[in-house]
């Protein structure tokens, strides 16, 4: 018996030292993007942005994302979720990370897909505001999800 949890115990250890972890090439590829909408960088400069995401109405719908962000930096950020998922068409992360405001949170969720040469592409951006807002409307490649106005 005590060999058996020792065996089973010895498991456990092993797994949990190979727990997943986020990619840290995909989260800063996410960070930066957020980064650039807020401060209205030139987003055609981005290299990692897919040709989808390159049209010039997909990036003035990026650029617009900027107008119903709060004000000013973020006072703290988080990751929220994260998902990678490997298959036969390629490899998909999905990444939310929480950008707390004094007046609200952004939920930015920003997915990738790699490329032939493994680096991350970014494929789609969509921002939610936490709080009574529900659940985020479907849509494209880029969506905003504004908070109900109360009257």
């Amino acid at each position: 018996m005590r060999t058996f949890l020792a065996m089973i115990t010895a498991c456990l250890a092993v797994a949990a030292c190979s727990l997943p972890t986020i990619d840290k090439q995909a989260d800063a590829e996410a960070r930066t993007l957020y980064e650039q909408i807020r401060t209205g960088a030139d987003l055609s400069a981005n290299p990692n942005l897919a040709p989808d995401l390159r049209r010039p109405a997909t990036l003035a719908q990026l650029a617009a994302v900027r107008a119903s962000l709060p004000p000013g930096a973020p006072t703290a950020t988080a990751n929220r979720r994260w998902s990678i998922n490997a298959g036969t068409g390629g490899t998909t992360a999905t990444l939310v990370h929480a950008y707390s405001y004094p007046s609200q949170t952004v939920l930015a969720e920003t997915v990738l897909r790699k490329d032939k040469a493994g680096a991350w592409l970014i494929i789609g951006f969509h921002v939610t505001f936490e709080g009574p807002s529900g659940a985020p409307e479907a849509g494209g490649a880029v969506t905003v999800t504004k908070p109900p106005v109360a009257t």
